[in-house]
């Protein structure tokens, strides 16, 4: 597959912060994106949530529902759609 060049912005500090990490574990900068890029077409999307997403209303939801709090189950699949046709 043929390669392409591609030019971005970046804080120095935070370059030259993940470098080092990334150095430490046998990578270049290059070997990274392309790990970055595989992973979000593999997930359809960022192949994490990114520090500050969720916002802190959306973790406490989230932590809410894996305990089961404010979850709604349905026996099938009309009555969780019929229940949307009351939203």
């Amino acid at each position: 597959m043929p390669s392409i060049r591609m030019q971005t912005r970046i804080d120095s500090k935070l370059k030259n912060e993940a470098e080092k990490i990334l150095e430490a574990q046998g990578f270049k900068p290059a070997q990274a994106i392309n790990i970055f890029y595989t992973e979000i077409t593999r997930m359809g999307g960022f192949p994490f949530l990114p520090s500050k997403v969720p916002n802190e209303k959306l973790r406490k939801a989230l932590a809410e529902a894996e305990k089961g709090i404010g979850v709604k189950t349905y026996k099938n699949k009309k009555d969780f759609f019929d229940s949307l046709k009351k939203l």
